[in-house]
């Protein structure tokens, strides 16, 4: 893939979705102002809305609290981190900490979001779409989702983002975003 095919796909996505973008911008004000439980609300509630519906009957947001506190220090230890300068290895332990507490509690999308949120340089978001385009086994695990930041770390360090408005990572998942949403339609 080319800088230019890159930026293509993802100036695409600012054409195909008006609302998700201020969503994306208000969820990162909620936690840059220390309101992440709000922020992680909000996010589940309309960026994973399809599985969070049926979750919300049950949901348990004490335990969802209680979750968010034990991984606000890994989170922390992750401070200023960014998927194309970071060994992925250094950190692998702290990443699938964090997956394997979140995932129980909003599954596999809902985890990769909240940890995208928390730490927008380094977490590129996945959905079952995105998922299925990369060949990630259905099982969804820790080390999946490990193993997702590396093949995105490899497929898109040739390329360059200079953008300020979003990180690298987010324009990642705008990318796959449109490339999936491009190859579901000429099936």
């Amino acid at each position: 893939m080319t800088q230019s095919e890159f930026e293509e796909k993802v100036n695409e996505y600012q054409q195909l979705e008006r609302t998700r973008p201020q969503l994306y911008d208000i969820g990162l004000k909620l936690i840059q102002s220390s309101y992440d439980i709000e922020a992680y609300l909000l996010i589940l509630a309309t960026w994973n809305f399809a599985h969070f519906r049926y979750v919300m009957k049950n949901f348990d947001l004490t335990r969802f609290r209680e979750t968010i506190s034990n991984v606000q220090p890994i989170f922390e230890r992750l401070n200023n981190k960014d998927l194309m300068e970071v060994r992925l290895e250094d950190i692998s332990s702290d990443i699938m900490s964090i997956y394997s507490q979140l995932k129980p509690i909003v599954k596999q999308t809902g985890a990769s979001k909240l940890m995208h949120f928390k730490q927008p340089r380094l977490f590129v978001m996945w959905d079952t779409a995105i998922r299925a385009y990369y060949h990630i086994p259905q099982r969804c695990t820790a080390e999946d989702y490990f193993n997702f930041l590396g093949l995105m770390k490899n497929c898109f360090q040739n390329l360059h983002w200079n953008q300020h408005d979003r990180t690298f990572a987010k324009a990642i998942d705008e990318y796959n975003f449109v490339v999936v949403r491009n190859d579901e339609e000429n099936d």
